[in-house]
């Protein structure tokens, strides 16, 4: 089965994201690698934002049964460790917590590296 980030990405770029979170939980957390590669995938198959979140992407509310006042899109500009910059569709920029992100599901990452096309 195909992540939601193989699919934005492509899964050379994904198995780089994935290899990176699993190396900053083992060196900030000191979890053991299968431990990490397991808290890793989880999150990134749950569209976790903690993991996933990074200036480029775009992200739609997900359906809710309320009338939710909430942007339907945003675009994140900055992210410092639990603070995101996002823009609304309208052009407007404002702060948001990290944690507000959960009510929405990444729907496009604009990968702002190049890369060569031979890459692993």
């Amino acid at each position: 089965m195909q992540s939601s980030i193989d699919r934005l990405i492509g899964p050379y770029r994904a198995a780089r994201v994935i290899n990176a979170l699993v190396r900053e939980l083992m060196t900030d957390d000191l979890l053991p690698e299968s431990t990490a590669y397991r808290l890793v995938c989880d999150g990134v198959l749950a569209g976790d934002p903690w993991l996933l979140a990074e200036p480029g992407q775009a992200w739609a509310l997900r359906p809710s049964d309320t009338d939710d006042p909430a942007p339907p899109l945003l675009l994140i500009v900055g992210r410092d460790r639990d603070q995101l910059t996002v823009e609304t569709p309208d052009g407007l920029r404002y702060p948001m917590p990290l944690f507000a992100l959960a009510a929405y599901h990444l729907q496009q990452w604009c990968w702002l590296r190049p890369e060569s096309e031979n890459a692993p």
